[in-house]
């Protein structure tokens, strides 16, 4: 192009592009410099011969490679850098006591470096972490190593443990017995891992709630500080794939967790793209395996060592805290489940109770009545007030679903065999030895509805309530009556000719009484004027669900499974909408 500049004598242009000619000839030369130099090796110019199974960092003696670093690094059990030797105390959870005697901290000794074990203290150096590595580099050992040696060093009093394994849950299933673990999930059962997630932003909000209310600047200025919280997450880039809806909470507990007690370790193969750069920004270590892309390990460390680790060096390691990079080698447990046997002696010797649950597994297929019987025996039997009937789901914790008869009447609206009459059912049996209730039942026969009082009132006057009425005192209250409806269409109808039309009609607006009555759908009942709370089952159908008074999102949450499990229902009770699962048996009569 300059040739033909001169040629045409365009002087300006030709001066425009040789500024443009002597840099590109400027960077060609540079480039060859380069490239002939690092083909060199320094002093004699000699090139490594192909196949001589030298690495680049083999050729330059000025530069330890990574095999001879890690080579050079002794290799440990767990037990021989975290235990006494056998000889010095046979029993190993004596020295867990005395450990948990001294006062708390996060140091934990992971491995082996150059200069000796390496402890790694999460808080001071942290709060949270960030582990990479490929498969079969030692992750989840790591993992392991790490969550085992905290345990130790902490009791359940003041450390928790809240694991989210998107690996299958082989990673922490020796650890799930420890009694620091406050919850332990798997990809296998994505709504439990979507409750583990729901529950710690709700933990979350109440350690803040906490720190606001005492006016602290963190929960170690508090008088009585919750037990800190190690959240670990294995394969973090699969939990992002199958819930990325719920990643948010974590980053949040990233941001704000160093002042509440809470940490976060998230484990991945792949750091480039799965961890957002918010949620990098929180986390100070990064502890990075053998990778295979000199990119992934440039991207924790900013050095590309980790993807010349040797696979024949499982374990083997970088930890970068920002400030110092130094290579270690993680130690394994000999035996997982003897340290985890020695923790719980200790846990046991020391009285301490194991860690609440943070969360609960979802609603079962079938309610188990058991526990609420043996519930209702420990109080006494049931209050005329509270009627257990179901199990609840606040979408953390399951409960005990009540029905309040004092407080108006209750619609239970589905299709036949989803559950209708058996709630009814329930609430008999629950009812039927309560001494202020006096109960009658209507189900529908081959002329009509058919109804009958089961048990009148109970209380008969004595000599002592004679007495009392003697000295003024009020008479015994008249037992409340409870009228239990089954198939009340025909009952609810307004143009129905069954003779208990009007009576039904007028027991829904005496508030002496309540009424609880099946339906089939919400036709003919009118809300509030005839009843005030409501058990719905879902009929799949959404126009009909959401006038049903199913909220959309609670609706949107049923999964086909759901619809199929008969007893699964929603109760709209005082303004909230709770899923649950009836009690499937009737229980006998509480003595």
């Amino acid at each position: 192009m300059l040739v033909v500049m001169l040629i045409e004598r365009r002087w300006t242009f030709a001066m425009m592009i040789v500024p443009g000619l002597l840099g590109c000839g400027a960077s060609a030369l540079l480039a060859l410099s380069r490239l002939r130099d690092g083909r060199r090796r320094p002093g004699d110019g000699a090139m490594p011969a192909a196949g001589d199974g030298r690495s680049p960092s083999d050729a330059d003696p000025s530069r330890e490679g990574p095999r001879v670093a890690f080579g050079a690094i002794e290799s440990r059990t767990w037990e021989s850098l975290a235990l006494p030797p056998p000889d010095e105390e046979p029993l190993a959870w004596r020295h867990i006591v005395r450990r948990w005697l001294e006062p708390p901290s996060m140091e934990a000794v992971i491995g082996m470096s150059a200069d000796g074990p390496f402890p790694l203290d999460l808080s001071r150096r942290g709060p949270h972490a960030l582990v990479a590595g490929t498969t079969g580099s030692g992750k989840s050992v790591l993992l392991q190593t790490w969550c085992l040696s905290l345990a130790c060093r902490n009791p359940p009093s003041r450390l928790r443990f809240v694991f989210l394994d998107f690996k299958g849950g082989s990673a922490f299933s020796a650890l799930a017995r420890m009694p620091h673990v406050a919850g332990n999930v798997c990809d296998l059962d994505l709504a439990h891992a979507t409750r583990a997630l729901e529950a710690l932003e709700g933990e979350l909000r109440r350690r803040e709630r906490l720190v606001a209310e005492h006016h602290a600047a963190d929960v170690d200025r508090l008088a009585d500080p919750p037990p800190r919280l190690m959240i670990v997450v294995d394969e973090f880039h699969a939990l992002r794939s199958q819930l990325p809806d719920y990643v948010g909470r974590l980053v949040r507990i990233a941001a704000l967790g160093r002042s509440l007690g809470m940490h976060l370790v998230a484990c991945t193969q792949n750091p480039q793209g799965q961890v957002s750069a918010d949620m990098k920004a929180n986390i100070a270590v990064n502890i990075c395996l053998r990778v295979r892309d000199p990119m992934q390990s440039r991207e924790l460390l900013g050095t590309s060592d980790a993807a010349s680790i040797s696979p024949s060096l499982p374990g083997a390691a970088y930890c970068s805290d920002g400030e110092s990079l130094e290579a270690l080698r993680c130690c394994e447990a000999r035996d997982i489940d003897a340290a985890v046997d020695a923790v719980l002696s200790a846990q046991r010797f020391c009285a301490l109770p194991p860690a609440e649950p943070l969360f609960s597994a979802p609603l079962p297929r079938l309610a188990d009545v058991t526990p609420i019987m043996d519930e209702m025996r420990s109080r006494g039997g049931v209050e005329s007030d509270a009627v257990p009937f179901a199990v609840s789901d606040d979408g953390v914790r399951l409960g005990t679903a009540t029905l309040s008869v004092m407080l108006g009447n209750v619609a239970v609206v589905g299709q036949r065999g989803r559950g209708r009459s058996t709630v009814l059912s329930v609430v008999a049996a629950m009812l039927r030895d309560v001494p202020s209730v006096q109960l009658r039942v209507s189900r529908r026969g081959a002329h009509g509805v058919e109804s009958s009082i089961v048990r009148g009132p109970a209380r008969v006057l004595t000599d002592a309530d004679a007495a009392a009425r003697t000295h003024g005192a009020a008479p015994p209250p008249h037992p409340r009556m409870v009228w239990l409806a089954d198939d009340a269409d025909p009952l609810l109808d307004p143009l129905g000719d069954d003779p208990l039309c009007a009576e039904f009609r007028a027991a829904l607006l005496d508030p002496a009484i309540t009424v609880v009555f099946t339906a089939l759908t919400m036709r003919h009942v009118r809300v509030p004027e005839h009843c005030t709370t409501r058990i719905v089952f879902p009929t799949g159908d959404r126009p009909t669900d959401l006038s049903a008074g199913i909220p959309s999102d609670l609706l949107a949450r049923f999964t086909p499974e759901d619809l199929d499990t008969p007893g699964r229902a929603v109760f709209l009770d005082r303004g909230r909408a709770t899923p649950i699962q009836c009690l499937r048996e009737v229980p006998r009569a509480i003595p």
